[in-house]
């Protein structure tokens, strides 16, 4: 009963009814972790200060991006999952590891799943291209869970049931069930 309070109290706060703001001094970090001892959840938090919004630039479309892209993201696999995280050292979410790999290439995109929602061109699943960003509807309404596609029906992201990078299938019940878009940034 307890789990089921602090989930629901969590999700509250997350959906704007209440505000929580992740700041140097906001202990949001000592919340989570308070909410993890209540809740029995074991999601590990980066500390606010590696979390940090970054600008939009678009890309040029230069020759090779998308391979560099793809490589970079491959960089990445196994690397552990950690909600807040955007860089090898600490760890990754879906949006931070986006983020990152993209910024490696030269392109800078928001730090959440939504916002990165918002840049590049809609894409059609029919027409999905290596590198292309997909969308899934996950633990709140909207672009959720953001990963990177890499043909064949397959995307790099951050996979919180393994706890690690993977790759994931985009033809997997759970994904299909939630898929929400796709976007081209390249």
């Amino acid at each position: 009963m307890r789990k089921w309070i602090a989930i629901l109290f969590a999700g509250i706060l997350f959906n704007g009814i209440g505000v929580v703001q992740a700041s140097p001094t906001s202990g949001y970090s000592q919340f989570m972790q308070s909410l993890d001892s209540i809740a029995g959840v074991t999601m590990p938090v980066a500390d606010e200060q590696q979390i940090a919004a970054r600008s939009v630039t678009l890309p040029t479309g230069q020759p090779g991006q998308s391979a560099q892209i793809l490589t970079i993201a491959r960089s990445m696999l196994g690397q552990p999952v950690v909600w807040g995280g955007a860089s090898p050292g600490q760890g990754f979410d879906c949006s931070g590891l986006v983020q990152y790999v993209y910024r490696q290439a030269g392109i800078n995109l928001p730090r959440t799943a939504d916002l990165q929602f918002l840049v590049g061109r809609t894409v059609s699943p029919a027409s999905l291209q290596p590198g292309d960003l997909v969308y899934f509807t996950t633990y709140e309404p909207g672009a959720s869970h953001v990963g990177i596609y890499i043909g064949r029906d397959k995307f790099i992201h951050t996979s919180f049931s393994k706890g690690v990078v993977a790759i994931g299938d985009m033809n997997d019940s759970y994904f299909i069930q939630r898929y929400y878009g796709a976007k081209r940034v390249l």
